[in-house]
C-alpha cells in the first residue's frame, strides 16, 4: 500500500500531490516547485508529431499500466524531463533516495529475481549500454521490454515504441553553467496536453492503440493540474475539468470521427477552462506562495 510521505502525513491534512507517492521526506518542496530544464538534442532528427506522441507517452502511466497505472506512475516518474530523479523513492522498491530496485516484483514478475538490488536510476542524457542509432531497432526493442516485462504493461504498438524512441533520443543535458532547474507551471501541463492532443495527433492516424493511449495522457495531464487547484475557491472550476476529462474519455471511447471530435474539445478547452486557470494560477499550488503555504518547512505549524 502506498502511502503520503511521513514528513506530509506527520503535519496533518495536506492538498494531494501524486509525486509526493514516490519522494523523499524533506524533498517535498524541491519536487513540486521545480524539474529539470530540458535540452533536447539538436542531431535527434525525427518527425516533430512522433517525438510529440513520445513525449507523451513517457509522461503517462497508461503505458506502464497495471500496477504503476495504479499508481500514478510514469516513465517521467523515475525519469524527470528524461533526466535522473535523485529525490525518487518507493517503500520496498528503493534503497536510498535516487534508486529503484527494477527486478522487483511489484510491477510485474517477468524479471523478478527475487533479491532486492535497487540501483541508480539512470540520467537518460547520458550515453548508455542500448544504442540510440536511429537506424537500430535496439532502443525500440529495449523500450517494449521495459513496458511489458518489467511492468507488465500491455503490447505497445510500432507506432507507439517508435514515438517512445524518437522522444528519448531527444534528451540532452544542458551546457555546463546553465540553470539546470526551472520552476514547475500551469504551462507544462498545458504543453503536453498539446503533445498529446495537437502536435502527437498525427502520429495517431491508422493506430487506434497509440490514439488511445495520447487520450489517456492528456487526461493524466488534466489531473495534475486538477490537485494544484486545491482551495475551496477553485470548486467550480475543478467541477468543470473533471467533466472536460470526461469529455475527452468519450472520444477515447470511440475511434470513428477522432481527428475533428479532438479538434473540438481543444478548441473549448482553450476557451473555456485555459484562461480560467490562467487567472487563477497565483492562487493554485504552481505558485511558490501557496506551494510554500502548503508544503514548505513551516506548513506543519501553520495547520
Amino acid at each position: 500500500m502506498l502511502a503520503v510521505p511521513a514528513a506530509i502525513a506527520a503535519s496533518g491534512p495536506a492538498p494531494v500531490a501524486r509525486a509526493l507517492l514516490w519522494t523523499a521526506p524533506g524533498a517535498e518542496l524541491p519536487v513540486l516547485a521545480g524539474q529539470p530544464r530540458q535540452c533536447p538534442r539538436a542531431d535527434a532528427a525525427a518527425p516533430a508529431a512522433t517525438v510529440a506522441a513520445g513525449e507523451a507517452l513517457f509522461n503517462s502511466p497508461a503505458l506502464l499500466g497495471g500496477q504503476a497505472a495504479k499508481a500514478d506512475l510514469s516513465c517521467a516518474a523515475c525519469h524527470r524531463s528524461g533526466r535522473a530523479n535523485p529525490h525518487f523513492l518507493m517503500p520496498h522498491l528503493s534503497g536510498a533516495p535516487g534508486t529503484a530496485d527494477v527486478t522487483n516484483s511489484f510491477f510485474g514478475t517477468g524479471r523478478a529475481n527475487g533479491r532486492f538490488d535497487p540501483v541508480i536510476i539512470p540520467d537518460l542524457a547520458m550515453p548508455g549500454k542500448v544504442s540510440r542509432v536511429p537506424e537500430s531497432q535496439e532502443l525500440a526493442r529495449f523500450i517494449r521490454n521495459l513496458v511489458v516485462e518489467e511492468f507488465s504493461g500491455a503490447e505497445p504498438s510500432p507506432a507507439m515504441l517508435d514515438a517512445l524512441a524518437a522522444y528519448v533520443r531527444t534528451i540532452g543535458a544542458c551546457p555546463s553553467g546553465d540553470g539546470q532547474v526551472q520552476p514547475r507551471r500551469l504551462a507544462d501541463q498545458l504543453r503536453l496536453i498539446d503533445q498529446a492532443l495537437g502536435k502527437g495527433r498525427t502520429a495517431g492516424e491508422g493506430d487506434p492503440a497509440l490514439r488511445r493511449q495520447l487520450i489517456a495522457a492528456a487526461r493524466h495531464q488534466l489531473g495534475l493540474i486538477d490537485e494544484r487547484y486545491a482551495l475551496a475557491r477553485h470548486a467550480a472550476l475543478r467541477r468543470d475539468m473533471v467533466a472536460a476529462s470526461r469529455s475527452l474519455a468519450r472520444i477515447g471511447d470511440s475511434d470513428a470521427g477522432w481527428r475533428p471530435a479532438v479538434g473540438k474539445w481543444q478548441a473549448r478547452f482553450a476557451a473555456e477552462l485555459v484562461p480560467r486557470l490562467r487567472k487563477q494560477e497565483t492562487a493554485s499550488l504552481y505558485d511558490p506562495g501557496p506551494l510554500d503555504d502548503a508544503f514548505g518547512a513551516g506548513a506543519g505549524s501553520r495547520r
